[in-house]
């Protein structure tokens, strides 16, 4: 049931119709107060019709939620609904990866680059041909490693001290771009 839940929440969402998708996300939230995922999905949709504030507190919902930190993961009937929830949303072949997709762009655009990487990461277990989801996560690492911020598989702080400040200045330049051309 919740797998056809998320599918007709992907198409609502793919079809434009952000408040019966919303409607969609409210239902699953309810039935399980901790799936982090319809609560992502539910900022995605608030971001899209244009309720930044709603989204934003959306975003932190998620982030803060029993089941995205791993509290209980294996203890509470509810975490294990929000497991089900996480795994009928990224299997493959779901309706969701344009809105997983798109979800990792507003995260980018509001610096939220774990959340984005996972969002990104989502997308690409829905359908493992989405390129431009994997080009987004190697941006985004690109992005870490010129920061100097840990990023996944690489080890950002050698990278960065490696160049010299010239060279960090036009990188930055170059970081400021990406994120306004993203955003």
């Amino acid at each position: 049931m919740i797998e056809t839940l998320f599918d007709v929440l992907g198409n609502f969402y793919h079809q434009g119709n952000f408040s019966e998708a919303e409607r969609i996300a409210g239902i699953i939230t309810q039935v399980v107060p901790d799936d982090d995922v319809s609560m992502q999905l539910s900022g995605l949709l608030c971001y899209r019709m244009g309720r930044r504030e709603e989204a934003i507190q959306a975003f932190n919902r998620a982030a803060t939620s029993s089941f995205a930190s791993g509290l209980g993961a294996h203890h509470d009937d509810r975490l294990s609904a929000a497991l089900q929830c996480r795994r009928a949303a990224r299997r493959h072949g779901s309706t969701l990866a344009g809105a997983w997709y798109d979800l990792g762009l507003v995260l980018f655009r509001l610096r939220r680059d774990q959340q984005a990487i996972s969002a990104f990461q989502s997308a690409i277990s829905v359908r493992p041909d989405f390129r431009a989801a994997q080009r987004a996560i190697e941006r985004i690492a690109e992005l870490s490693c010129r920061q100097g911020l840990p990023s996944p598989g690489r080890n950002a702080s050698a990278t960065v001290t490696s160049l010299a400040p010239d060279a960090m200045k036009a990188h930055r330049s170059k970081d400021a771009a990406l994120r306004r051309r993203w955003g």
